[in-house]
């Protein structure tokens, strides 16, 4: 397996115009996530069947060319299991487009949900991988010849792959599927729940009050703006159960805050009095802006009879076309439609996404099958 290790330019300049006037690309990141809210990118891989290129992006490489070419549209970029490379790509500003995700498409074709890189190859190549280095330090520098080489490996082997699956996507007419569903992936890795939602994302938030709720959406608001200032994780700021608690027993003093299981000493030297001013404001909110109560959908009296009647009618259309049923609708989607049909009002469908099965290809598929739970 030959491949460049791209840590200057020239370097990055010329394999870019090599490979901006394919069709296909071969796509993968290695990065670091321990403790951020964001994806620390430490290598790019790129293979378009001929060059292959490892980009380093920690060498202080200008990478706007690459991010061109990552939302190209006449380049089809093919990735496995893309959900977290899609976060690194838009933390940089780029919205990758089209995507060829071959965990999805083998999905579609009726392979088990989530097959791993590994299994993918030895399934179409008959290769068995090393996956040793897949626990490493990528943003450890020099990065060691092993590892050079398992990351390359992770293109070289996926366009291979690919084109086998392309073949069978394209039998079946599936190839718009495979593309909008890439698309689909993308719009909810770049949607930010509004500040005024934030409560409802909460563990447990159906069992507090609207006064308590006022409360924990200043919280949730605080924690989020915090964790992006200091590119921590959401829960090394305050876990979601020291958030709800603190929400409900609405601490107003420092020994207040103290009692509360769960937020560590120096959490409450360090942003005690911020959570406190959280309390106040949420207290000193007026009771008409307060937050509904939030009522979770096995509440709702017609909630099992409604999401067994939805999952018939998807049954029916996804046996029609081929599409396996778990691949057209999840539990988790239906509850999203549900979710929008009882929860919503017309305010607030505005600053949400539109559920899965009422756009893109599950859309298009239905078509009227399930308009009575559009509005």
């Amino acid at each position: 397996m030959h491949y460049q290790y791209i840590q200057e330019q020239s370097q990055l300049d010329e394999f870019l115009q090599a490979i901006s006037t394919q069709s296909v690309l071969a796509i993968d990141t290695e990065f670091m996530r321990r403790r951020t809210l964001y994806p620390e990118i430490a290598l790019i891989q790129v293979f378009d069947g001929q060059h292959l290129g490892l980009i380093d992006p920690c060498c202080d490489l200008d990478l706007s060319r690459f991010w061109q070419i990552m939302s190209d549209a006449a380049i089809l970029k093919v990735l496995h299991s893309p959900s977290e490379d899609v976060e690194v790509f838009l933390k940089h500003g780029c919205i990758p487009s089209p995507i060829f995700d071959t965990q999805f498409a083998l999905s579609l074709l009726g392979g088990a949900n989530c097959l791993g890189f590994a299994i993918m190859v030895e399934r179409f190549l008959g290769l068995t991988i090393d996956k040793s280095e897949s626990r490493t330090n990528w943003l450890q520098r020099p990065l060691s010849a092993s590892q050079l080489e398992y990351a390359a490996g992770d293109v070289f082997y996926l366009l291979p792959c690919f084109e086998k699956i392309r073949a069978e996507i394209e039998a079946l007419g599936f190839m718009n599927i495979v593309i909008g569903e890439g698309d689909l992936l993308v719009t909810k890795r770049a949607y930010q729940t509004p500040d005024e939602m934030l409560h409802i994302d909460i563990n447990n938030s159906w069992q507090l009050q609207p006064a308590q709720l006022a409360v924990l959406n200043q919280l949730a608001v605080w924690r989020r703006d915090k964790a992006r200032e200091k590119n921590l994780a959401l829960g090394f700021i305050l876990k979601e159960p020291t958030l709800f608690e603190i929400a409900r027993r609405q601490p107003q003093s420092m020994n207040q805050l103290r009692t509360i299981a769960g937020i560590e000493p120096m959490e409450i030297n360090k942003s005690g009095k911020q959570i406190l001013q959280c309390v106040e404001a949420g207290l000193a909110a007026p009771v008409e802006t307060h937050p509904l109560k939030v009522t979770r959908l096995i509440d709702y009296p017609d909630y099992k009879k409604s999401a067994k009647l939805i999952k018939q009618k998807i049954t029916k259309v996804a046996e029609k076309v081929g599409v396996p049923v778990d691949v057209f609708a999840s539990k988790k989607q239906i509850n999203q439609l549900l979710s929008w049909h009882w929860k919503l009002n017309e305010q607030n469908r505005s600053h949400v996404l539109i559920p899965d099965l009422m756009t893109g290809w599950r859309s298009e598929l239905l078509g009227e099958t399930l308009k009575e739970w559009h509005d």
